[in-house]
């Protein structure tokens, strides 16, 4: 089943013991088993089963959300609109949300939620829930979803409002406490927002004027340390990246221990040359003591045993070691640059790795597509390299393609969209852009709210200006300060003016 994640180094203060509700490795490998069964009956339309089965599958993988929640929420739409019936008592109350098991009882709310996608009580079940149980990532999904569903519902009591809003700061602090940044900005501005339906409900209360300040405070913060640049070096902060970081600090005073766990693997792969498995198991740990010499020998024991065994497995292992040494250097780097902002030697330093990161990873992806050539993650990843190149009519196609995977839909658009901007061929960038927008889950997640910037820009230079103006607007009112969206919607309205 599920497992509650001990943190390490978590700030001082409320929650700071906190133990985050998350899969163990084996409950990821039950897990996928069960999403894969729950695609094939979303497949043949069995959407009830569907529902079941990925429900299954987050009990034991609880913060899945690309492969379990959305897709949960997807199959949950579809059975509705096949005329897929509500819980009645008897399922209610089989799928109990208020037992002395509080993990069951979110399971049991994800589950409701599945049979009625758009009643608000079980997301607001989910919400409570996920909070109690320190499950950010449930938390991050959901909060953008309800944010929506307040939006479009009738005035309810101002207790729901007042409710969510202070679940969410709660469990906003516990993402940031859990190095979770971009699900903390996602609760917050969702928070944002239904603080923003809450006065408009309700316009003599200072209530929700407090929430909204409070929850704005608070995104500021997160944004601070955790903004999201247009350049490819931010762009690459990707997991991998993050999970270097979090080993680093958990090995600081274990690297003796490390160095005997390397030796014994190492006796145990030459003992067992025939088990994969050995060999990678190996490599990871090599790589927990970071450096260089560490990183390069197991990088070309991989690569010998790929040219030997001719399994891609250990070439794919040694590619993600590269990618991820090329990352550590890039943050040593970046970190000397913090320290001397005007060295111009420096800034030159990283624009030449981030130009031979960008290459070397391109390769990779290119060389992998070739393995997996009906992959659509790998097709992906290589279009973004693409992308950052600025190689368009290279990356327009791939992304072209890669809307068919429900996981990176929203986010090929955006980048599709991009590449027109780029091109200049600003009617089809305000195409792509507006027909991701409207396919939207949710309005409120970090990815919307780069389409809407990125709509109002094509729509801007494509001289619809009333319609850019709208756009802007709008997303100025759930987050004031995201990126220069105030200031370009001033330039439209001082224009007018004048």
């Amino acid at each position: 089943m599920i497992h509650e994640e001990e943190q390490t180094g978590a700030p001082a203060g409320d929650g700071a013991d906190h133990k985050r509700l998350a899969g163990t490795d084996s409950g990821k490998s039950k897990a996928r088993k069960l999403f894969a069964h729950a695609k094939k009956a979303e497949d043949l339309r069995n959407y009830e089963y569907a529902v079941e089965l990925y429900v299954q599958g987050l009990a034991h993988w609880p913060d899945a959300i690309d492969e379990g929640l959305k897709k949960l929420r997807v199959v949950a739409t579809a059975r509705k609109q096949q005329g897929g019936k509500p819980p009645n008592f008897m399922t209610r109350r089989k799928y109990s949300t208020s037992g002395k098991d509080v993990e069951q009882s979110l399971n049991n709310a994800l589950h409701l939620h599945g049979l009625d996608p758009t009643d608000i009580s079980y997301m607001e079940q989910i919400l409570q829930l996920a909070t109690k149980t320190h499950c950010d990532v449930v938390a991050q999904w959901i909060a953008p979803v309800m944010a929506d569903t307040y939006s479009s519902a009738k005035k309810l009591s101002a207790g729901h409002y007042k409710t969510a809003c202070e679940a969410m700061d709660m469990i906003a602090k516990a993402a940031r406490e859990f190095g979770n940044d971009q699900g903390a900005m996602d609760i917050l501005r969702a928070n944002v927002a239904i603080a923003q339906t809450w006065a408009r409900h309700y316009p003599d209360s200072s209530e929700p004027l407090r929430a909204q300040s409070n929850a704005s405070g608070e995104l500021a913060i997160v944004k601070g340390k955790f903004d999201r640049a247009d350049d490819f070096t931010d762009s690459l902060k990707d997991a991998d990246g993050q999970q270097d970081l979090r080993d680093r600090e958990r090995l600081v005073h274990t690297e003796d221990r490390t160095k005997q766990l390397i030796a014994r693997a190492r006796q145990d792969w030459q003992a067992n040359r025939d088990n994969p498995n050995k060999l990678l198991a190996l490599a990871t740990l090599m790589t927990k003591i970071e450096s260089d010499e560490n990183e390069n020998d197991a990088i070309q024991l991989l690569e010998s045993e790929y040219d030997s065994a001719g399994n891609y497995v250990f070439r794919q292992k040694a590619d993600e070691l590269r990618i991820r040494q090329l990352n550590r250097h890039r943050r040593e780097l970046e970190t000397k640059a913090k320290a001397k902002p005007d060295s111009a030697e420096l800034k030159e330093q990283i624009e030449a790795h981030t130009r031979r990161q960008l290459e070397a990873e391109t390769e990779i992806f290119e060389h992998r597509l070739k393995q997996y050539p009906t992959d659509l993650k790998i097709k992906f990843q290589l279009a973004l390299r693409y992308f950052y190149a600025k190689r368009y009519d290279e990356a327009i196609p791939m992304f072209q393609q890669t809307v068919a995977d429900g996981r990176v839909r929203a986010e090929s658009r955006l980048y599709m969209g991009c590449c027109f901007y780029d091109k200049q061929f600003y009617p089809q960038a305000v195409e792509t852009l507006r027909l991701a927008v409207n396919e939207l889950e949710s309005r409120t997640s970090s990815v919307a709210f780069a389409l809407n910037y990125w709509l109002a820009r094509a729509l801007e230079r494509s001289g619809e200006v009333g319609e850019a103006k709208k756009v802007y607007g709008h997303l100025i009112q759930l987050d004031y300060n995201y990126r220069d969206a105030r200031q370009r919607l001033e330039k439209l309205v001082a224009a007018d003016k004048s």
